[in-house]
Order: C-alpha cells, then structure tokens, then sequence
C-alpha cells in the first residue's frame, strides 16, 4: 500500500470506485439489470447505490427511464456517484438517506434494485473483516461485518412487501469475480471500505501487514499473482 491512499482523508469512496467497482459490483450491477430488465418510461430506484454502478448501467443499457434515484448513506460515495454520472452525461437524483427510512412518497418508483451479502459465505469479506480486527480494532472489522448485517432472503423480501413493493424477488446468486492483481485489489479494497479514519492510524508498515493478512486468508483463491473468488450476495429486484 505504498500510495498511502488509505491515510488519505475521504479517499475511499475514489479507491472503491477504482478498485471495488470493476471487480465486484459493476458485475453486480449488470447481474441485477439483466434479472429485472428495467423498461423505458419506468423510474428506477438504486437502492444502497455507493458509487452509482447499477444506475450508470441501466442509462448505458438503452433502456429510457423516466428517472433514476440512487440512495446511500454515505455523503462522500454519492459525491463521486455524482461526479461520475455527470462526466458519462447521465441524468440522475442522488439522495443521502438510510435505506430504512426512505425520504420518498409511495408509489414513487417502478423498479428497485438491492443486492444483500452473507459475510459466511463470501471468503474476501471474511478475510477483510478479520484482518481489519487484527490491525485496527473490532470497530473497523464490524464496518465490514455491517455490509452482511441482514443476510436472510425471506427478511429482506419482507422488508419490500411492507414498503409496497410487489413482485419482490429475492434469490441468492453467486459471481466468480477476478482481479489480474491480487494485492492490488487487497490494498484497494482496504483502502475502498469505510475505515479510512481507522487505518490512518496505522504505520505503513503495519498497514502493509494488514494487507498481508487479507492475502493470507484467501490463499486458496490465488493463482499466482491473480485472485479469482466467489461472491455471493442475495439479489432482489422489486417493482411498485
């Protein structure tokens, strides 16, 4: 991690779009759009969106939207979710919300897209969430365990009942993600999670064997220098 982008206040949500966004959730995002096949005139929700990728995918698709709304938490993800829809010309409202209590009336949207991860069942996260511990301390390994924190397909299809949406469809899937570089997307991707104010307590040295420690743990997905891992998340896709 020689760049120090970890130490670099509101860094991550640049790294995650660098690093994260090729390997894990632009292919995410096109698994959910080929599942839901949004269609024009449609508004699309982006729920949990990060950095935008589903709603760049679904203006780059073809399909004509009559809006796309992407909702994060995280200020500094939808500045850069911003930044980049602006720069690909693509037209979209970016509000900061909890995805619990959304700011919208009912019957707002069409199409809703969120994908769930079960920390259990993805050996990168488990990896991460460990070595963070070790390094930085149980409030950084739990920013990780909090991305898996409603794992069940029946909970969360509930969830979008109760908010009103139909045709809730909730299925567990699993992508083969690759990176040509594996400690090049270790270092990003601990530079691209919500612990950048944890990790910069850290010496460059104890931040490299952090990264150590995360190779380490996914050893079995290695293939020289490249890592190729299974992600599994539960994908829903909704309409209202």
């Amino acid at each position: 991690m020689k760049d120090n982008a970890a130490k670099s206040p509101n860094s991550f949500a640049e790294r995650y779009e660098a690093v994260l966004l090729p390997v894990i959730f632009r292919p995410w995002a096109r698994e959910l759009i080929r599942r839901a096949a949004p269609q024009n005139h449609e508004h699309v929700l982006d729920l949990a969106c990060g950095t935008g990728a589903v709603t760049r995918e679904v203006a780059s698709s073809g399909v004509m939207p009559a809006s796309l709304t992407g909702v994060d938490f995280n200020s500094g993800m939808l500045k850069v979710a911003r930044d980049r829809a602006a720069e690909a010309g693509v037209e979209a409202e970016w509000v900061e919300a909890d995805a619990g209590q959304l700011p919208f009336a009912d019957d707002r949207f069409d199409v809703a897209f969120c994908v769930s991860t079960e920390l259990s069942s993805n050996p990168v996260l488990q990896s991460q969430a460990a070595a963070l511990e070790k390094h930085a301390g149980p409030e950084a390994g739990s920013v990780v365990r909090a991305i898996c924190s409603l794992p069940d397909g029946n909970e969360i299809g509930g969830l979008f009942e109760a908010a009103g949406f139909i045709d809730v469809e909730v299925e567990e899937v699993s992508l083969t993600l690759h990176h040509p570089d594996g400690r090049a997307f270790a270092a990003g991707a601990m530079g691209g999670m919500h612990t950048g104010d944890k990790l910069a307590k850290l010496s460059e040295a104890k931040l490299e064997q952090c990264v150590d420690d995360f190779l380490t743990g996914l050893a079995d997905f290695r293939d020289g220098t490249a890592i190729r891992f299974p992600h599994i998340s539960n994908v829903v896709a909704a309409r209202a």
